[in-house]
């Protein structure tokens, strides 16, 4: 019998659709790009074809502040994914941005004994592919 290594799992990457095609355009670009109904205002997050308080199906994009404060997190132990074994643990972060929305992605540079409700963070930005790049928040 010959040893082999075994195949390196490939990584989860997002599909973006029609409705959320211009925030994935924005991470992208380094700019957080917020959907809002174009009848009420209101921020739609995550892109829809539909406004959940008024049921537009108008929308535009507006640039958002990459800053906001710590809601919760979860360490994350067991993968959800294979390609995330070797990462584990790691924290993942669901954050109240100062546009009005909760977003949930991993936290880096913040041990994890040093996580608190209301810390403040900034959303950065990972290069993932050509065409996808992924949002992280890090201290502020």
């Amino acid at each position: 019998m010959s040893a082999t290594t075994p195949p390196i799992p490939e990584r989860p990457l997002p599909m973006p659709t029609r409705e959320s095609q211009p925030y994935w355009d924005g991470l992208r670009e380094g700019r957080l790009m917020l959907q809002h109904c174009a009848r009420c205002g209101q921020v739609r997050h995550y892109p829809r074809p539909v406004c959940p308080h008024c049921f537009s199906m108008e929308s535009a994009w507006r640039e958002a502040p990459l800053d906001g404060r710590i809601h919760s997190w979860t360490v994350c132990h067991h993968p959800f994914n294979f390609f995330f074994k070797s990462m584990t643990p790691y924290v993942v972060a669901l954050v109240d941005m100062e546009a009005g929305v909760r977003m949930n992605a991993p936290m880096r540079g913040m041990a994890e004994r040093a996580l608190k409700i209301g810390a403040p963070v900034r959303l950065a930005f990972e290069p993932v592919t050509e065409d996808v790049t992924l949002p992280y928040f890090t201290p502020a």
